[in-house]
């Protein structure tokens, strides 16, 4: 009965799994309405061992993300994604928005 299914939280790591590798060329976070440029020129790399995104931007990490709970899905103009999810380190929630680079 799919109409009282519990409702998934997170985006599962067999999908997680295809932002890994990446490469980047620009970083946003969001807060609200305002968006800051927080890096460029980076990839994506998931850990599941460790339980983490890690977002690398110009040779340092710019973001750790919990995988739990955490939601990603690609833009609609299948040019980046938009990831949202708890900071390994500080706990907060954090919403990132991330644009590829056009080398594939």
């Amino acid at each position: 009965m799919g109409i009282f299914k519990k409702k998934q939280t997170g985006t599962p790591l067999k999908e997680l799994m295809a932002f890994h590798g990446k490469r980047l060329s620009s970083v946003v976070e969001r807060y609200g309405a305002d968006e800051e440029v927080i890096g460029r020129t980076g990839g994506i790399s998931i850990d599941a061992d460790n339980g983490k995104l890690t977002i690398v931007c110009d040779g340092k990490p710019t973001a750790d993300l919990s995988l739990d709970g955490i939601v990603c899905a690609e833009l609609m103009s299948h040019n980046g994604a938009d990831i949202k999810g708890v900071d390994v380190t500080t706990g907060k929630r954090r919403h990132i928005v991330v644009h590829y680079s056009s080398l594939r």
